[in-house]
């Protein structure tokens, strides 16, 4: 009796802790990654409008455009100085 409680015991640990999904460690992961991309994209788009107008665009009308936003709540920002986008809370690859 004691034996099947304990088995019991651990397979509902089991299926708990996968129900529960991936950990904070992996979901942060997965969001660096994501914005990471999404600075890609961003600096692409703005690379492309000056390439044809010689003017970098704003960034708040290329992240409108390309529906883009960090993950974790991050603000991206432009330097064209650098040409380098990041983002407050990722920074940049």
């Amino acid at each position: 009796m004691r034996r099947t409680a304990v088995i019991v015991l651990l397979l509902f640990l089991a299926i708990a802790a996968v129900a529960c999904g991936p950990s904070k460690v992996e979901v942060a992961a997965q969001q660096k990654q994501e914005c990471f991309a999404n600075e890609q994209r961003i600096k692409l788009a703005i690379n492309l409008v000056n390439a044809d107008t010689g003017v970098y665009p704003d960034i708040k009308n290329v992240l409108a455009q390309l529906d883009a936003t960090c993950p974790a709540g991050g603000t991206y920002s432009f330097d064209p100085n650098t040409d380098t986008v990041s983002c407050s809370i990722h920074g940049h690859p």
